[in-house]
């Protein structure tokens, strides 16, 4: 069942598409649904459900999420893009376009998370709460007090 009559020609791919930009949805029930090649580039989601959903291939740039619950939430191989410096002159998600600022975790509670095989090159902790962190089973508290304490700082 259509959502719209409205129709639009992917330019990219040459596919015929529903026209629902710049509609406003709200009180939708989509459990179950499948979603194929949707472009939802600058759409905002909010108060939304995604309890057992599945993302892939994903373009996650510039995105801003704020007060969320994710218990049991897995990711895996997440990328960054290749490149030596972001360029935004492509159309956002398209091909040529590349963001390469940096992740940014605020205000957080990562408690109890496990990261393995991760490249944390170039991580930085700014007044985070490291009691019990072990990085290859050493504590990191125990560490920086060592280093502290041999090194007069």
């Amino acid at each position: 069942m259509a959502l719209t009559e409205k129709r639009i020609m992917d330019s990219k791919n040459g596919l015929e598409l529903q026209d629902l930009r710049n509609e406003q949805i709200h009180m939708v029930c989509f459990k179950g649904s499948e979603f194929h090649g949707i472009d939802m580039r600058d759409t905002s989601v909010a108060h939304t459900n995604f309890v057992n959903a599945k993302w892939e291939h994903i373009y996650f740039s510039n995105v801003q999420i704020n007060m969320i619950q994710m218990g049991g939430t897995i990711f895996e191989n997440i990328v960054r893009p290749e490149g030596n410096e972001s360029k935004f002159e492509e159309e956002p998600g398209t091909e040529g376009w590349i963001n390469l600022e940096p992740v940014q975790f605020k205000t957080s509670d990562l408690s109890r998370a496990v990261f393995e095989s991760c490249n944390l090159s170039n991580v930085e902790l700014n007044n985070c709460n490291i009691e019990g962190l072990k990085i290859d089973g050493i504590l990191i508290k125990d560490l920086i007090e060592h280093y502290k304490s041999n090194n007069k700082v």
